[in-house]
């Protein structure tokens, strides 16, 4: 979140110092043009909603469709897009202590920034009792629509297979600044 500068014109200025000599009963305003004005700067403000997703983000389930956050590089704001899980199958991997999943994504970009399907090429997998495992690989990607990039106001489908410890657990989905996007629990 970017923060906000009060800016000072030369007619407010103008209007503060005359009424704040007025106000103090003091010699005219042109002998108080050399004092200096003070600014404040806003604080960010973080609503209700921007700290839920980003400290407990939704839990996408198939068939469900959750509003998540993306920040598309470190300096620019938290963009929404719209994800639907339309299908997650379990498919077959010969590695063993391995799983993969097929998950079949919707992708709407609402935001007001492109969207790059890239994230959804896996996460962080962590298992029932809190084993965490970094960087899901990729096994196969079946892409229909995932292109590059998803521009504002476009939507794309595609379906990344993911392998990842056998078990119950959940794959945390994160941004490019790692901060997280959703979460979907595999395993049965």
């Amino acid at each position: 979140m970017r923060t906000r500068n009060l800016i000072v014109t030369a007619a407010s200025a103008a209007v503060l110092a005359v009424g704040g000599v007025t106000a103090c009963g003091g010699t005219p305003a042109q002998d108080k043009a050399d004092l200096p004005v003070t600014t404040t700067t806003d604080l960010p403000v973080t609503t209700a909603e921007e700290q839920r997703t980003r400290q407990s983000p939704p839990t996408l389930r198939v068939g469900e469709t959750v509003t998540a956050y993306y920040q598309p590089t470190y300096d620019e704001p938290d963009q929404p897009i719209k994800v639907t899980l339309k299908e997650l199958v379990e498919v077959a991997n010969e590695t063993p202590g391995k799983t993969s999943y097929a998950m079949t994504f919707r992708v709407e970009n609402t935001g007001t920034a492109t969207f790059l399907p890239s994230l959804l090429n896996g996460g962080t997998w962590e298992s029932e009792d809190g084993r965490l495992v970094d960087s899901v690989s990729v096994v196969g990607l079946e892409y229909e629509d995932f292109v590059g990039e998803i521009p504002p106001g476009k939507y794309a489908i595609g379906t990344p297979v993911v392998e990842v410890p056998e078990g119950k657990g959940t794959l945390h989905f994160k941004d490019t600044g790692t901060s997280p996007m959703f979460d979907v629990p595999l395993g049965s």
